[in-house]
């Protein structure tokens, strides 16, 4: 490894140490506050967007090979792109739009929700990395599974955290039922075209995070269906990293 590589490495190495550093103190933060502070407290409604930036850097920088970078930042551009559909046109998850908590915004949308798509959808692909199922299989399990942490995620971005509002109440939590429809085909594609050829376990890791997250505010605001299904989440991954190898 000649210089040049070995300083990049490094830097690379200190950048995923101090993003992992200040990810896991707004992660205590955020958790912290729901628990046993004032969640109703807006001065701190900023860090929303910076923990969702740093976990979008984070999955970058855990990516060791320039192809499967250009593959995530599309995955965050696709994802960008169909909220920007969804909120113009109710397609494909109904009619909602963004509040002014997550900054900044282009077109409407959090800038960040893109970078949140990216990085479910990473720590899944890894998490069945080298499951040994078909490939469809594969992808149908991979949207199963982004459209159960939608049924975790929404209940509280819509609601306890303000992130967005749906103009059009459905039955579970206010959230209309084409929003899981619309998360499980918008997920079909994004599996179906994914190309990601290394590891990046550190995805795997961050995602579990961020379901705890969610899973530990929902019990916090008393939700005990949405805080089972987080932790029944957390507990399928644990399992599936025991039951698949690891391999590159």
């Amino acid at each position: 490894m000649n210089s040049s590589v070995k300083a990049i490495h490094n830097l690379r190495k200190v950048a995923v140490v101090v993003s992992v550093a200040v990810y896991a103190v707004l992660w205590l933060g955020g958790v912290g506050q729901h628990l046993f502070g004032n969640p109703a407290e807006k001065e701190f409604d900023w860090t929303a967007s910076l923990y969702l930036f740093l976990a979008g850097v984070i999955v970058l920088l855990g990516s060791k090979a320039a192809a499967d970078v250009a593959s995530l930042l599309a995955v965050a551009a696709f994802g960008f792109v169909i909220e920007v559909i969804g909120v113009r046109s109710g397609l494909p998850f109904g009619s909602y739009n963004y509040t002014a908590v997550l900054q900044p915004q282009l077109f409407g949308v959090p800038i960040v929700m893109g970078f949140a798509w990216m990085v479910l959808v990473a720590a899944i692909h890894q998490t069945l990395h080298g499951s040994g199922l078909g490939r469809w299989l594969a992808v149908l399990l991979a949207s199963l599974w982004m459209t159960a942490i939608d049924l975790l995620i929404d209940p509280l971005a819509a609601n306890q955290l303000g992130y967005w509002h749906w103009r059009a109440a459905g039955v579970y939590y206010g959230i209309p039922a084409v929003n899981f429809a619309g998360w499980f085909v918008s997920s079909l594609l994004v599996f179906g075209f994914l190309k990601l050829r290394g590891t990046n376990l550190i995805s795997s890791f961050l995602g579990l995070s961020i379901v705890m997250f969610f899973s530990l505010i929902a019990l916090a605001h008393q939700m005990f269906v949405v805080a089972l299904i987080g932790f029944a989440l957390s507990g399928m991954q644990i399992l599936v990293w025991r039951k698949v190898p690891k391999r590159d």
